[in-house]
Protein backbone atom coordinates (compact mmCIF):
# COMPACT_ATOMS: atom_id res chain seq x y z
CA UNK A 1 0.00 0.00 0.00
CA UNK A 2 1.04 3.49 -1.27
CA UNK A 3 1.80 5.95 1.65
CA UNK A 4 -0.64 8.43 0.48
CA UNK A 5 -3.16 4.95 0.59
CA UNK A 6 -2.51 3.93 4.10
CA UNK A 7 -2.51 7.95 5.50
CA UNK A 8 -6.07 7.76 3.83
CA UNK A 9 -7.19 4.40 5.48
CA UNK A 10 -5.31 6.06 9.05
CA UNK A 11 -7.86 8.76 8.53
CA UNK A 12 -10.54 7.08 7.81
CA UNK A 13 -10.70 3.26 7.25
CA UNK A 14 -13.27 1.30 5.07
CA UNK A 15 -14.00 -2.73 4.81
CA UNK A 16 -11.96 -2.13 1.19
CA UNK A 17 -9.18 -0.47 2.76
CA UNK A 18 -8.39 -3.20 5.32
CA UNK A 19 -9.08 -5.85 2.81
CA UNK A 20 -6.12 -4.30 0.74
CA UNK A 21 -4.03 -4.33 3.23
CA UNK A 22 -4.20 -7.73 4.31
CA UNK A 23 -4.88 -9.37 0.68
CA UNK A 24 -1.39 -7.18 0.04
CA UNK A 25 0.12 -8.67 2.92
CA UNK A 26 1.06 -5.03 4.15
CA UNK A 27 3.81 -6.22 6.81
CA UNK A 28 4.48 -4.44 10.05
CA UNK A 29 5.88 -0.61 9.74
CA UNK A 30 6.42 1.58 12.01
CA UNK A 31 3.05 3.24 11.34
CA UNK A 32 1.36 0.47 11.42
CA UNK A 33 1.22 -3.14 13.47
CA UNK A 34 -0.65 -6.15 13.68
CA UNK A 35 -1.63 -8.30 16.90
CA UNK A 36 -3.65 -11.68 16.78
CA UNK A 37 -5.37 -11.13 20.10
CA UNK A 38 -5.73 -8.06 21.85
CA UNK A 39 -2.79 -7.03 24.20
CA UNK A 40 -2.94 -6.17 28.12
CA UNK A 41 -4.37 -2.54 28.71
CA UNK A 42 -1.39 -1.09 29.60
CA UNK A 43 0.54 -2.71 26.55
CA UNK A 44 -2.68 -1.02 24.37
CA UNK A 45 -1.72 2.30 25.92
CA UNK A 46 2.01 2.15 25.21
CA UNK A 47 1.10 1.36 21.25
CA UNK A 48 -1.11 4.42 22.04
CA UNK A 49 1.78 6.55 23.09
CA UNK A 50 4.17 5.47 20.65
CA UNK A 51 2.26 5.99 17.32
CA UNK A 52 1.35 9.75 18.92
CA UNK A 53 5.05 10.56 19.23
CA UNK A 54 6.19 9.11 16.05
CA UNK A 55 2.94 10.67 13.74
CA UNK A 56 0.21 8.68 14.09
CA UNK A 57 -0.46 4.87 12.93
CA UNK A 58 -2.62 1.90 13.70
CA UNK A 59 -3.16 -1.60 15.47
CA UNK A 60 -4.78 -3.92 13.51
CA UNK A 61 -6.25 -6.73 15.89
CA UNK A 62 -6.77 -10.59 14.66
CA UNK A 63 -4.26 -10.94 12.37
CA UNK A 64 -1.09 -12.68 13.14
CA UNK A 65 2.10 -11.38 11.44
CA UNK A 66 4.89 -13.86 11.79
CA UNK A 67 8.36 -13.33 9.10
CA UNK A 68 6.52 -11.01 7.48
CA UNK A 69 3.86 -13.12 6.42
CA UNK A 70 0.12 -11.85 7.85
CA UNK A 71 -2.30 -14.69 8.32
CA UNK A 72 -6.03 -13.00 9.42
CA UNK A 73 -7.35 -15.29 11.78
CA UNK A 74 -9.75 -12.92 12.82
CA UNK A 75 -11.21 -12.71 16.17
CA UNK A 76 -13.78 -14.49 18.29
CA UNK A 77 -15.21 -11.38 19.98
CA UNK A 78 -15.71 -8.09 19.48
CA UNK A 79 -14.09 -6.09 21.96
CA UNK A 80 -16.29 -3.24 23.18
CA UNK A 81 -14.50 0.31 22.69
CA UNK A 82 -15.85 2.67 26.17
CA UNK A 83 -14.40 -0.85 28.08
CA UNK A 84 -11.12 -0.49 25.97
CA UNK A 85 -10.47 3.13 26.62
CA UNK A 86 -11.77 3.31 30.07
CA UNK A 87 -9.00 0.75 30.58
CA UNK A 88 -5.99 2.64 29.02
CA UNK A 89 -7.10 5.85 29.75
CA UNK A 90 -5.05 5.98 33.19
CA UNK A 91 -1.61 5.67 31.09
CA UNK A 92 -2.12 8.43 28.73
CA UNK A 93 -2.19 12.03 28.95
CA UNK A 94 -5.37 14.24 29.02
CA UNK A 95 -4.18 15.92 25.74
CA UNK A 96 -4.37 12.37 23.91
CA UNK A 97 -7.89 11.88 24.87
CA UNK A 98 -9.18 14.40 23.21
CA UNK A 99 -10.64 15.71 19.72
CA UNK A 100 -10.48 11.63 18.40
CA UNK A 101 -7.14 11.34 18.30
CA UNK A 102 -7.75 7.56 19.08
CA UNK A 103 -10.37 5.71 17.35
CA UNK A 104 -12.07 2.31 17.23
CA UNK A 105 -12.96 0.32 13.97
CA UNK A 106 -15.33 -2.84 13.65
CA UNK A 107 -14.86 -4.79 10.77
CA UNK A 108 -17.06 -8.07 10.05
CA UNK A 109 -16.58 -9.79 6.44
CA UNK A 110 -20.03 -12.16 6.23
CA UNK A 111 -19.14 -12.04 2.96
CA UNK A 112 -15.68 -11.17 0.84
CA UNK A 113 -14.54 -11.89 -2.57
CA UNK A 114 -10.66 -12.21 -0.42
CA UNK A 115 -11.95 -15.56 0.99
CA UNK A 116 -8.89 -15.88 4.04
CA UNK A 117 -11.07 -13.10 5.72
CA UNK A 118 -14.57 -14.38 4.62
CA UNK A 119 -16.62 -15.33 7.94
CA UNK A 120 -13.81 -13.61 10.28
CA UNK A 121 -14.03 -10.59 12.47
CA UNK A 122 -11.55 -7.87 12.81
CA UNK A 123 -10.50 -4.32 14.73
CA UNK A 124 -8.74 -1.35 13.79
CA UNK A 125 -7.12 1.10 16.50
CA UNK A 126 -5.96 4.04 14.68
CA UNK A 127 -4.10 6.50 16.63
CA UNK A 128 -3.84 10.43 15.46
CA UNK A 129 -1.32 13.04 16.67
CA UNK A 130 -1.46 16.74 17.56
CA UNK A 131 2.72 17.83 16.76
CA UNK A 132 1.77 21.12 18.96
CA UNK A 133 1.15 18.76 22.01
CA UNK A 134 4.40 16.43 21.69
CA UNK A 135 5.50 15.16 23.51
CA UNK A 136 2.70 12.56 24.79
CA UNK A 137 4.37 11.03 28.18
CA UNK A 138 3.05 8.14 30.33
CA UNK A 139 1.14 8.36 33.21
CA UNK A 140 1.51 5.11 34.89
CA UNK A 141 2.91 1.83 35.22
CA UNK A 142 1.99 -1.65 34.26
CA UNK A 143 2.74 -4.79 32.30
CA UNK A 144 5.55 -3.45 29.77
CA UNK A 145 5.28 0.11 30.23
CA UNK A 146 6.98 2.61 32.97
CA UNK A 147 5.73 6.20 33.87
CA UNK A 148 6.96 9.06 33.12
CA UNK A 149 7.95 7.75 29.85
CA UNK A 150 8.37 8.66 26.24
CA UNK A 151 7.29 5.92 23.65
CA UNK A 152 8.16 5.70 19.67
CA UNK A 153 8.20 3.61 17.22
CA UNK A 154 11.72 2.19 15.79
CA UNK A 155 12.41 -0.92 13.85
CA UNK A 156 8.83 -1.66 13.20
CA UNK A 157 8.40 -1.87 17.12
CA UNK A 158 7.19 -0.20 20.31
CA UNK A 159 10.63 1.48 22.58
CA UNK A 160 11.45 3.73 25.07
CA UNK A 161 12.49 6.70 22.99
CA UNK A 162 16.02 7.40 23.37
CA UNK A 163 17.51 10.92 23.84
CA UNK A 164 18.23 11.37 20.24
CA UNK A 165 14.59 10.66 19.42
CA UNK A 166 13.05 12.97 22.25
CA UNK A 167 14.98 15.45 20.59
CA UNK A 168 13.30 15.19 16.90
CA UNK A 169 10.16 14.64 18.98
CA UNK A 170 10.20 18.17 20.56
CA UNK A 171 11.99 19.57 17.26
CA UNK A 172 8.51 18.69 15.62
CA UNK A 173 6.57 20.75 18.00
CA UNK A 174 8.85 23.79 17.91
CA UNK A 175 8.42 23.17 13.92
CA UNK A 176 4.82 23.70 14.13
CA UNK A 177 5.39 26.83 15.67
CA UNK A 178 2.43 27.53 17.65
CA UNK A 179 1.53 29.89 19.41
CA UNK A 180 -0.79 28.62 22.91
CA UNK A 181 -0.37 30.49 26.20
CA UNK A 182 1.27 27.67 26.85
CA UNK A 183 4.17 28.30 24.44
CA UNK A 184 4.54 31.95 25.47
CA UNK A 185 5.05 31.06 28.50
CA UNK A 186 8.04 28.70 27.83
CA UNK A 187 9.30 31.57 25.94
CA UNK A 188 9.25 34.12 28.92
CA UNK A 189 10.62 30.80 31.52
CA UNK A 190 13.70 30.55 29.18
CA UNK A 191 13.97 33.96 28.49
CA UNK A 192 13.95 34.48 32.11
CA UNK A 193 16.14 31.59 33.07
CA UNK A 194 19.00 32.98 30.76
CA UNK A 195 18.61 35.91 32.65
CA UNK A 196 18.94 33.96 36.03
CA UNK A 197 22.33 32.01 34.47
CA UNK A 198 23.49 36.09 33.95
CA UNK A 199 23.76 37.26 37.39
CA UNK A 200 25.94 34.52 38.72
CA UNK A 201 29.49 33.97 37.33
CA UNK A 202 31.21 30.68 36.62
CA UNK A 203 34.45 31.76 38.29
CA UNK A 204 35.57 33.29 41.28
CA UNK A 205 38.27 36.17 41.39
CA UNK A 206 40.69 37.61 43.71
CA UNK A 207 44.17 39.08 44.10
CA UNK A 208 46.48 37.32 46.46
CA UNK A 209 48.10 40.48 48.72
CA UNK A 210 51.30 40.66 48.68
CA UNK A 211 53.77 41.29 51.78
CA UNK A 212 54.03 45.06 50.99
CA UNK A 213 50.11 44.96 50.52
CA UNK A 214 49.99 43.59 53.77
CA UNK A 215 52.16 46.37 55.38
CA UNK A 216 50.19 49.31 53.87
CA UNK A 217 46.95 47.79 55.55
CA UNK A 218 48.35 47.66 58.92
CA UNK A 219 50.02 50.57 58.61
CA UNK A 220 46.21 52.16 57.89
CA UNK A 221 45.10 49.82 60.57
CA UNK A 222 47.43 51.44 62.98
CA UNK A 223 46.57 55.30 61.79
CA UNK A 224 42.86 54.89 61.19
CA UNK A 225 41.58 52.18 63.51
CA UNK A 226 41.03 48.72 62.47
CA UNK A 227 38.26 48.23 60.69
CA UNK A 228 35.33 46.19 62.46
CA UNK A 229 33.20 43.68 61.26
CA UNK A 230 29.56 43.05 62.48
CA UNK A 231 26.73 41.13 60.87
CA UNK A 232 23.74 43.33 59.49
CA UNK A 233 20.79 42.15 60.82
CA UNK A 234 18.47 43.49 58.06
CA UNK A 235 20.84 41.37 55.19
CA UNK A 236 18.64 38.24 53.57
CA UNK A 237 20.29 35.00 55.74
CA UNK A 238 20.65 33.81 52.26
CA UNK A 239 23.15 35.32 50.10
CA UNK A 240 22.76 36.52 46.09
CA UNK A 241 23.93 34.08 44.28
CA UNK A 242 23.03 30.90 46.51
CA UNK A 243 19.15 32.65 45.78
CA UNK A 244 19.90 32.93 42.15
CA UNK A 245 21.29 29.66 42.07
CA UNK A 246 18.47 27.98 43.78
CA UNK A 247 16.04 30.36 41.32
CA UNK A 248 17.89 28.36 38.19
CA UNK A 249 17.19 24.91 39.83
CA UNK A 250 13.72 25.60 40.08
CA UNK A 251 12.96 27.36 36.61
CA UNK A 252 14.36 24.62 35.10
CA UNK A 253 12.42 22.17 36.83
CA UNK A 254 9.62 24.76 35.24
CA UNK A 255 10.56 24.22 31.94
CA UNK A 256 11.05 20.49 32.17
CA UNK A 257 6.99 20.55 33.01
CA UNK A 258 5.97 22.79 30.43
CA UNK A 259 7.75 20.50 27.72
CA UNK A 260 5.46 17.64 29.40
CA UNK A 261 9.68 15.86 29.90
CA UNK A 262 9.59 16.19 33.90
CA UNK A 263 11.18 12.75 35.73
CA UNK A 264 12.34 11.98 32.24
CA UNK A 265 15.42 10.34 32.55
CA UNK A 266 18.22 10.68 29.88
Amino acid sequence: MRKEEFAKFLEDPTRESLRDILKNNSGEQNDLDFKAEWPSDSKVAKHVLAFANYGGGCLIVGVKEENDILTPKGLTELKDKTTIFNKITKFLPGSLLVDQHINLYDFSYTESEYEKIKGKKFQVLTVNTSPEKLPFVSLNNGEGINEYRIYTRRGMQTVEASYEEIQKIINRRVETQYSSTAEIELETHLSQLKMLYEQVSPYKYFRSQTSWAAGLTRALDNALGEQQKKDNPNYPKENYEVFVSRMIEKKKRKIEIELGVAGIEE
